[in-house]
């Protein structure tokens, strides 16, 4: 209703508005009516202003709840009377009276707001204040509708409503709020203007509404922002402190840089989710921009403690925490990769520096167990009473540490793999370089001795890793070479073995064959060609009916 709203101008300068305060005098009143009805009786327009007069009252006593049934039919039924007459300006002053009998009952009823504290410190008193203030709205318009309703002034109502509200609303988006401050209200809003009694909080302007939720998400964002910062950071500095400590490397130390790094990006995109999947997405570039940041500076701190350190003297259990945390951290980052909406190169850049660093921890790690290998296998094979248990223990307490869940399971097959490879050739080196000859004398039967020593290991291995990996069988599998002397039965084994273990098998079964010094070197060249041609041209091919070749012929073929 434009016109009743619309101010006109007296005597060319001032501004007067036509809606008038419920103070106005009755004979104020009637004087006005009077001079817009010239000719008509005095009478009648005193009767106008006792209608008025009681027509406020009744509606002052039904907004403040006094009012009965008759009263709602009265005051409709008058109400009414003026809506039809709008064309006049008497009952159009009329009229700005009733709405701004409302106006002024909903600002004298609206909960005040909560008392500015620190940031942080309010949540409690927002969520009091938007609960009661929701309760309010409900319960008021719920009790209003019949007689405002019928009455053509419930709409009003609700928009005068609404303005108190959005008002409201800007006052605490002006103030110091939290990320969880913030939420309250986003969360709070979707809520209410979203859910099935959002008829009861009509918005008289839609872009009302949805300006306050661009306000709301644009302070969001960069204080989300500052908080991921801040606590990724924090991550940095403590683990710095204390993530290097063997002696205190129980299993939370373990898992708590990658645990604590999750859990705070996990939680800023579940509380996004619950407002908006539009929101959601942008929460997740923005955790993937940071998460390249805490990687980038995590990674450079720990190579920087690396470098610093003892090539052979290294924190095992430390060691195992990198390559564990390096994984989990690749393993979560798809997570907040959304390639429809992020054209970055944060994603790969963070996988990349992570390969990295773990391919570099391995690296150390295959260094150390090669030289424990190394330092144990060359007394073994020189020196009388030692033990290949010795060894095997020497393994078992390097991961005797490590955490008996999931993620410590992970790096136990990892290193049990890495452990397995530097041995089992470390073993190999150490054995060919002694004198066949030499060891036969002390331990007799080299072959078998081999095959004692290969089942022991790949048993200690085997328990470690909580499984048998037949790729682990290595140093078994050669140890059959050392069992036969005929040209025909080295066929078939070697011919298994390059089948197996191709690049093993180029690196020491030539080495094994010539080192027991039983077959010539035509025989060596023989077994060697066989056994490649057979692994690279499986089909069957001709060969004389003698027994082992055509054993050999079939064993290819399958």
């Amino acid at each position: 209703m434009p016109s009743v709203f619309r101010r006109e101008k007296r005597n060319g300068n001032e501004e007067k508005p036509l809606m008038k305060t419920i103070e106005q005098t009755d004979g104020e009143h009637a004087s006005a009516y009077s001079s817009q009805q010239s000719g008509v009786p005095d009478l009648i327009a005193v009767d106008v202003e006792a209608s008025n007069k009681r027509v406020l009252n009744t509606l002052r006593k039904i907004l403040s709840d006094q009012s009965t049934p008759e009263d709602f039919e009265d005051f409709s039924a008058e109400v009414l009377k003026t809506l039809s007459k709008l064309n006049d300006s008497y009952s159009q002053n009329r009229l700005c009276e009733y709405l701004q009998e409302i106006d002024q009952f909903v600002e004298r009823c609206f909960p005040m707001l909560p008392a500015e504290g620190p940031q942080g410190s309010q949540v409690k008193q927002i969520q009091d204040f938007l609960k009661s203030a929701q309760s309010m709205i409900y319960d008021e318009v719920h009790r209003l509708t019949p007689a405002l309703r019928d009455a053509g002034l419930l709409v009003h109502l609700m928009d005068s409503y609404s303005r108190h509200l959005f008002t409201k609303l800007d006052l605490l988006l002006n103030r110091d709020l939290s990320v969880k401050e913030i939420f309250c209200l986003l969360l709070w809003g979707r809520d209410v203007f979203f859910s099935p009694d959002s008829q009861f909080f009509r918005v008289y302007d839609p872009l009302l509404l949805t300006g306050w939720f661009e306000r709301a998400t644009g302070k969001l964002l960069p204080k989300l922002k500052n908080d991921i910062s801040t606590t990724l950071q924090n991550i940095l500095c403590y683990d710095e402190q204390h993530g290097h400590n063997e002696d205190s490397m129980d299993e939370e130390t373990f898992i708590r840089v990658h645990l604590d790094v999750t859990q705070c990006l996990n939680a800023v995109i579940q509380r996004s989710k619950e407002f908006s999947h539009m929101l959601m997405c942008t929460a997740q570039t923005l955790c993937l921009k940071q998460l390249h940041h805490f990687v980038q500076e995590y990674v450079y701190a720990e190579k920087k403690h690396l470098e610093k350190q003892q090539h052979l003297k290294k924190n095992s259990m430390h060691l195992f925490r990198l390559i564990s945390t390096c994984r989990q951290l690749r393993f979560f980052a798809p997570r907040l990769n959304n390639p429809a909406i992020n054209n970055s190169d944060d994603f790969s850049n963070i996988i990349l520096m992570l390969e990295e660093l773990e391919d570099y921890v391995l690296s150390i790690v295959q260094k150390m167990m090669k030289h424990l290998a190394q330092d144990f296998l060359r007394r073994y094979f020189k020196e009388e009473g030692v033990q290949i248990q010795m060894l095997t223990k020497a393994i078992q307490q390097q991961c005797a540490s490590l955490p008996q869940n999931n993620v410590g399971k992970e790096i136990r097959e990892i290193f049990v793999n890495v452990s397995n490879d530097c041995v089992s050739r470390v073993y190999l080196d150490c054995l060919m370089k002694s004198e066949f000859r030499r060891l036969e004398k002390r331990w007799g039967n080299v072959g078998e001795r081999m095959r004692e020593n290969a089942v022991s290991l790949h048993s200690t291995f085997t328990e470690l890793n909580g499984s048998d990996d037949k790729r682990n069988r290595l140093l078994q599998r050669m140890s059959e070479i050392l069992f036969c002397d005929d040209v025909e039965a080295l066929k078939i084994t070697c011919c298994h073995l390059f089948k197996d273990f191709p690049q093993d098998s180029e690196q020491y079964v030539p080495g094994l064959l010539r080192w027991k010094k039983v077959l010539s070197e035509r025989q060596v060249k023989e077994v060697l060609n066989v056994s490649r041609d057979l692994c690279l041209n499986p089909k069957p091919r001709c060969f004389t009916c003698q027994p082992l070749k055509g054993l050999c012929c079939f064993l290819s073929c399958e």
